[in-house]
């Protein structure tokens, strides 16, 4: 079996396989792919010796297109696509290995009907998928299970052991923070990869290398693409609970897939109530994005204006210090404002205004004032535990040149401290992509849409508008958003149709 990144071999090889008369399908094909469809979908019956019929075992396929009741895919995407239906019918059939009587249970009051719900479904089947908008608890409820299954089976069972994951170091340790671990409940935090052991470019599928748990909790589901979700769901032994959560409504993952989306459909616990903010205003903004409501959206829509760097600067804050910043109060402040934006490059992108703020208090600076800026790390180093996705702050004494130059400070959000050039990557974090700012919550969020944010759809925009806590402004223009709203990004695969058989 090919490795996880080996999609771009695939296509190659499909290609020069392909007949003349299959070659303008077959480019659809490779083209609905690349924008992280598993499948094109077509009555028209193709006809081509690289074709095949797809079968319901785990088999790989002998040519590189596999069709299936109307469904066309590239070989790894049938091959994700089946393990993924394999080990979801494997995991739903399974028992766990000590089963709770759900009508036992002491609920705690602070659960709703729904979060009571899904701790009671839990305590008997070996999957629970659970899904909600912003602050409706899917991680306060994540940790009344924790407690329900500590309570119910430490009394027979000699320990617990839990492990917490998210596509982020800072999603995993979020939730990992609201339980305490005891002599016997021995819980684990860390990111998805590296509980799986995985490395891009060197692992196959079928390694069968079992993740040695009773209980799996994954948070931010809906950022996990159709391979990761594969060697997720082939690694939980059975016997174990594993707990799926996240925010269906989310943009799809950038590597392709839409798995979550699609279990949430069929197959999740849906929480609804909102308890991250009393603001009506903002639970209103929410959900007009979610549902593609444009009207309440225009009151929070303004111009871009001439200066966006000088209007945001008294959100901000004073960024130079005359002596060392505190980084606690730094995290306290910079967790207060973002600037979101879906695009990266050009006037209104990411990079473009994280240099521009740099770049304006490099200006501001004397020699051997103090500066600090967020940052997020871009790679793994196993080595030094730094994971993508986890936060920080660089702290610096102002000696002269340009900013950043590699021998400021580095600290993260659990207190460790690098040199700046010791990280395996690094972004200034001032302003994130739509992205990159899952997982994370912000009280004031200003999502910038410049032209070209609409290719993103309405996912992007309710990404972004429900980082805010307290308060959302949108910049852009009427004709941007009106298009980001109606269009959508939900990803193409068979799993609806092949969940039919067994659900």
């Amino acid at each position: 079996m090919e490795t996880i990144e080996n999609s771009e071999i695939d296509l190659l090889f499909a290609e020069r396989c392909a007949t003349e008369k299959a070659k303008p399908f077959f480019r659809q094909l490779m083209s609905h792919s690349r924008r992280g469809h598993l499948c094109l979908k077509s009555d028209e019956r193709i006809e081509a010796d690289n074709i095949v019929e797809g079968r319901n075992d785990l088999v790989c396929p002998t040519a590189p297109i596999v069709h299936e009741e109307g469904r066309y895919y590239l070989q790894r995407n049938w091959v994700l696509e089946t393990t993924i239906i394999h080990h979801l019918q494997r995991l739903l059939r399974a028992r766990p290995d000590y089963v709770v009587d759900p009508q036992s249970l002491l609920i705690s009051p602070q659960l709703n009907l729904r979060q009571a719900e899904a701790v009671r479904h839990t305590m008997n089947h070996s999957l629970t998928v659970v899904t909600g908008g912003p602050g409706t608890g899917k991680t306060f409820t994540a940790g009344h299970i924790i407690q329900a299954l500590q309570q119910a089976l430490l009394p027979t069972v000699s320990h617990l052991s839990v492990k917490i994951a998210a596509p982020t170091g800072k999603a995993a340790d979020r939730l990992a923070q609201t339980i305490a671990p005891t002599d016997r409940l021995k819980i684990e935090s860390l990111t998805l990869h590296r509980m799986l052991s995985l490395q891009p470019g060197r692992n196959r599928l079928f390694e069968k290398r079992f993740i040695q748990a009773d209980l799996i909790v994954v948070d931010e589901a809906s950022m996990i693409d159709a391979s990761l979700f594969a060697h997720l769901l082939a690694a939980i032994p059975s016997g174990s609970r594993l707990i799926l959560l996240g925010d269906a409504d989310q943009l799809p993952p950038i590597d392709g897939g839409g798995v979550f989306a699609d279990l949430a459909e069929r197959i999740a616990i849906h929480l609804e109530t909102c308890h991250r903010t009393k603001e009506e205003n903002i639970q209103n903004i929410y959900e007009a994005a979610r549902i593609g409501d444009v009207n309440p959206l225009y009151t929070i829509l303004e111009p871009f204006p001439k200066e966006l760097i000088e209007w945001v600067e008294p959100v901000l804050g004073p960024l130079i210090f005359d002596a060392r910043p505190s980084p606690v109060e730094l995290f306290e402040r910079f967790d207060r404002f973002r600037l979101i934006s879906p695009l990266r490059k050009g006037p209104f992108g990411v990079d473009t205004m994280n240099e521009a703020i740099l770049r304006r208090q490099q200006q501001k600076l004397s020699l051997g004032q103090w500066w600090a800026a967020p940052i997020i790390l871009t790679n793994n180093d196993s080595s030094l535990e730094l994971y993508n996705g986890s936060p920080g702050i660089v702290i610096g004494q102002y000696r002269g040149g340009t900013i950043p130059n590699g021998s400021e400070e580095a600290v993260l959000a659990d207190g460790r401290s690098f040199l700046l050039n010791q990280l395996p990557g690094y972004e200034i974090a001032f302003a994130l992509s739509v992205h990159k700012s899952q997982g994370s919550e912000y009280q004031q969020v200003v999502c910038c849409l410049p032209q070209g944010s609409e290719e993103f759809a309405r996912e992007a925009l309710y990404t972004a508008v429900t980082r805010a806590k307290i308060s959302v402004r949108i910049v852009g223009d009427r004709a941007t958003l009106e298009a980001m709203v109606v269009a959508r990004s939900r990803q193409e695969n068979g799993l609806q149709e092949r969940m039919k058989a067994f659900l």
